[in-house]
C-alpha cells in the first residue's frame, strides 16, 4: 500500500461513508478541486498529521501553484517531525503568495524551535514589507519579534508602524519599550506616556514608565502622573497594583521612604492576595533535588559553552552580564526560560540519550544563529533550581553564583512587581525568606556534589572594585590573565525591570540599602546580620529551623 492509499483509509474513517467514498473516488482519481484537497487535509490535519502529510504530498504535485496546499503540507510536516522538508514546503507557499502571514507565522515558529532567530527575523521582516498591511499584521508581527527577543528588529520596524498607527497603544508600548532597552529614556517616556493616554489599562507600561529615570524633583511630571493614576478608581485592580509599584520606586528615589513602603506595602498586599505561593511545594521540590541522584553525563556538544548566572533575583545577575559580554567572545542572551521548560517535559529520571538531545537542543536556542562566540550567557536566576539536570545535560558548562547581603537583596525583591507565577514567593518577606532558604540550601548542595565549576561572586565585592572581580572571573572562564578583551561593538540591550539602573555606571549606592528601612520595615530585623561573605548560607532567614 503506497503512503497516499494509507493516507486515504484513514480519510475515510472520519466521514460518513456515502461522502467518504465520493471525496476519496475524486482524490483518487486527480478530479479533485483544491477546495476538496484542502478539506481532506484538514480533517486529516486534526488527528493523523503524517496522513496528511502524505496525503499532501500528492495534493501539491497535482496542484503546485497552490499556496494554501504548500502550507498545509508544511504544517503537517512539521508536527510530523520533520522540519527541513516543512520548512521547504513553508517556504514554497511564501513565494506563491509573499503575503500570506500564516506560513510566514507557521515557518517563524519552526525557525524559532531551531534557534535560527536571525532567519525568522528575516522571514517576519518580509511578511511586513508584502501588502496588504493592517493594524492587526503589523502588531501581530512586532508582539512576535519582541517574543523571540529580537528587539532590534522590532526597533527598525516601529518608526513605520507608528507612522501608520500613531494612536495604537500597544505599538506605542513597543515603541517606548525598545527605547527603553537601548537606554534612550527621553523617547521612551514620550512613548509610553503617549500609550498611557491612550489606553490606561497596560499595567506593564506604567511600570515601564518609572524606570525610564531616577527621579529627584517633586514636580516631575511622571510623578504627577503616577500619583494622578493611583486614585483613579476605575482602573482594573492589575493596573492599580502596578501603579503602586511604580508610584513607590518614585518615591524611594525621591527619599520619602515611609510613604513609598506604605504605597508599596498596599500593592504587595494586593497582589500576594490574589496570587498566593505555595511554600510547600517549595519545600517539596527543595528536598526532591537534594535526594535526587546526579544525573547521567550527556554527549551534547558544540563550539559555544554555556554560562549560567544565577541566585536570587537582583543580585547583580544583569550587572555581571553586561560587564562580561563587553567581550566579543561572550554573547549575553538574557534570561531564557528553556530549562526550566525542559526539566519539566524530562522529568527526574531522564535517560543519556534524552538528555543529549535536551542539550542539543538548548545549545541551539543558545547559539543562534549569530556568528559563533566561546561562551554565551543564560542569566536567568531561577536556573539555580535545576543545576543538577545542568550539570547532566551541559557538562561542559560554567556557573557563577551571584551572592548579595540577603537584606537588601530582600528589599530590592519585595519593591519590584514581577507578575510572574515562578515569582508568587516576592510579595511577602516570610515568602522571600523561606524562598531564599531554599536556595541557600540547593547552592550549598550543588557545591558539593556536582562536577560543574562554580564561582562564587559577592555583589558587595563586584560593586567595590568591579575589574578586579570581573578579572577573576574571566580567568575562571578560561582566559589567560594578560588576554585583553575584544570589545564588543553591537549596542546591547537590557530588558530585565532594573534596565535605567543597569546603564549606570558601577556604583555602591545599593549597598547597605536595607538599614534606610529599618524604621519603617521592621521585618527586616528578622533577616539576622551575616558575617563574612553576603552570601554565606550561615546566615539566618525568617522561617529557618
Amino acid at each position: 500500500m503506497t503512503p497516499f492509499e494509507w493516507a486515504l483509509g484513514r480519510l475515510g474513517g472520519l466521514l460518513p461513508e456515502n461522502n467518504t467514498m465520493l471525496l476519496v473516488e475524486r482524490l483518487r482519481s486527480a478530479e479533485a478541486g483544491e477546495s476538496e484537497w484542502l478539506m481532506a487535509a484538514e480533517l486529516l490535519l486534526r488527528s493523523d498529521p503524517a496522513a496528511a502529510a502524505a496525503l499532501l504530498e500528492v495534493a501539491v504535485r497535482q496542484r503546485p501553484d497552490a499556496p494554501r496546499l504548500h502550507y498545509l503540507h508544511g504544517n503537517a510536516l512539521r508536527v510530523s517531525g520533520q522540519p527541513g522538508a516543512a520548512e521547504s514546503a513553508l517556504r514554497t507557499a511564501i513565494a506563491l503568495d509573499p503575503a500570506h502571514a500564516n506560513a510566514s507565522i507557521s515557518l517563524a515558529h519552526l525557525l524559532r524551535e531551531q534557534g535560527r532567530m536571525k532567519a525568522l527575523a528575516e522571514v517576519m521582516l518580509a511578511l511586513w514589507r508584502n501588502e496588504p498591511r493592517s493594524l492587526e499584521r503589523d502588531r501581530r508581527i512586532v508582539s512576535f519579534l519582541f517574543e523571540c527577543t529580537r528587539h532590534a528588529d522590532a526597533d527598525s520596524l516601529l518608526p513605520a508602524l507608528l507612522a501608520a498607527h500613531p494612536q495604537d497603544p500597544l505599538l506605542l508600548r513597543h515603541a517606548g519599550e525598545c527605547a527603553l532597552m537601548f537606554g534612550r529614556f527621553d523617547e521612551a517616556r514620550t512613548h509610553l506616556r503617549a500609550a498611557i493616554d491612550v489606553d490606561p489599562e497596560q499595567a506593564s507600561t506604567w511600570l515601564r514608565l518609572a524606570h525610564t529615570h531616577r527621579f529627584v524633583d517633586a514636580e516631575d511630571d511622571d510623578l504627577r502622573l503616577l500619583q494622578a493614576g493611583a486614585i483613579r478608581g476605575e482602573l482594573a485592580e492589575e493596573t492599580r497594583i502596578a501603579i503602586g509599584f511604580a508610584h513607590g520606586k518614585a518615591l524611594d528615589d525621591l527619599g520619602r521612604l515611609g510613604e513609598s513602603v506604605d504605597v508599596l506595602k498596599r500593592a504587595n498586599a494586593d497582589w500576594h492576595q490574589g496570587h498566593r505561593w505555595d511554600g510547600q511545594a517549595w519545600r517539596k521540590f527543595v528536598t526532591a533535588q537534594l535526594q535526587a541522584p546526579v544525573a547521567a553525563r550527556s554527549a551534547a556538544s558544540g563550539p559555544t559553552i554555556p554560562i549560567f548566572i544565577v541566585g536570587l533575583p537582583r543580585s547583580g545577575t544583569t550587572l555581571v552580564e553586561r560587564l562580561l559580554s563587553r567581550d566579543a567572545q561572550i554573547r549575553g542572551r538574557g534570561e531564557l526560560n528553556w530549562i526550566a521548560s525542559l526539566a519539566r517535559q524530562l522529568g527526574p529520571q531522564v535517560p543519556a540519550s534524552n538528555l543529549t538531545a535536551a542539550g542539543n537542543f538548548y545549545l541551539a536556542q543558545l547559539r543562534q544563529d549569530d556568528p559563533p562566540t566561546r561562551f554565551a550567557i543564560d542569566k536567568n536566576p531561577l536556573n539555580f533550581r535545576h543545576l543538577g539536570l545542568i550539570a547532566g545535560m551541559l557538562p561542559m558548562a560554567r556557573i557563577i553564583h551571584c551572592r548579595r547581603d540577603p537584606r537588601d537583596a530582600a528589599l530590592s525583591i519585595w519593591s519590584q512587581h514581577f507578575a510572574h507565577a515562578d515569582m508568587a514567593w516576592s510579595y511577602d518577606f516570610g515568602e522571600i525568606g523561606e524562598y531564599a532558604r531554599g536556595e541557600a540550601e540547593l547552592m550549598a548542595h550543588w557545591r558539593q556534589v556536582l562536577p560543574l565549576p562554580i564561582f562564587e561572586l559577592d555583589y558587595e565585592a563586584l560593586v567595590a572594585d568591579p575589574e578586579t572581580t570581573i578579572s577573576a572571573v574571566r580567568r575562571f572562564l578560561g582566559f589567560t590573565a594578560d588576554a585583553v578583551p575584544t570589545l564588543f561593538d553591537v549596542p546591547d540591550t537590557i530588558s530585565t525591570a532594573s534596565v535605567w539602573q543597569a546603564r549606570q555606571d558601577v556604583h555602591s549606592r545599593s549597598v547597605g540599602r536595607w538599614q534606610r528601612y529599618r524604621g519603617f520595615l521592621p521585618e527586616l530585623e528578622a533577616w539576622a546580620s551575616v558575617s563574612g561573605a553576603a552570601g554565606d548560607t550561615a546566615a539566618v532567614f525568617p522561617g529557618q529551623r
